[in-house]
């Protein structure tokens, strides 16, 4: 099997175009984790103003029953989840990791994700952070497709 430069290449991209995408959305978690904690305020200079957690509605899908696994906040599990999964994409650039790993993450995103829009509509929260990371993993999980498929 001869594997060409133009697939290398794409393979490459997509994996750190991934991985670019996932710590993004592992940097919004971490804002909503240290906003929700107290750990800083809402209005950072870094976090783009669209961003900003100026209203306790979506800190307070963390308290609900979708905001918890096993008494540990989603946001902080998401953004430690998010983080390693940036490694994970970059290790898989580089030929460390076979692509099914990031690939498998991807789908648990989604799974998760799923689960999680569904508390946002029936709790009637519209999380600007939310919403987002659950796009970054709708993105990342379709950048994954042809590096699997191949």
């Amino acid at each position: 099997m001869c594997v060409s430069l133009k697939t290398i290449k794409l393979e490459y991209i997509l994996n750190f175009a991934s991985a670019l995408l996932t710590f993004f959305g592992g940097a919004l978690s971490f804002y909503f984790y240290g906003v929700y904690s107290n750990f800083f305020s809402y209005n950072q200079k870094i976090v783009p103003v669209f961003f900003h957690l100026s209203s306790t509605e979506c800190t307070s899908i963390i308290d609900s029953s979708y905001g918890r696994i096993v008494g540990v906040s989603n946001v902080f599990v998401g953004f430690i989840y998010l983080f390693i999964h940036t490694l994970i994409l970059i290790a898989t650039g580089y030929n460390f990791l076979p692509q099914f790993i990031p690939f498998l993450l991807s789908i648990f995103s989604l799974t998760v994700g799923v689960y999680l829009i569904y508390g946002l509509i029936k709790l009637k929260i519209k999380c600007r952070i939310c919403i987002s990371v659950h796009i970054i993993n709708f993105l990342v999980f379709f950048m994954q497709i042809p590096l699997f498929i191949k």
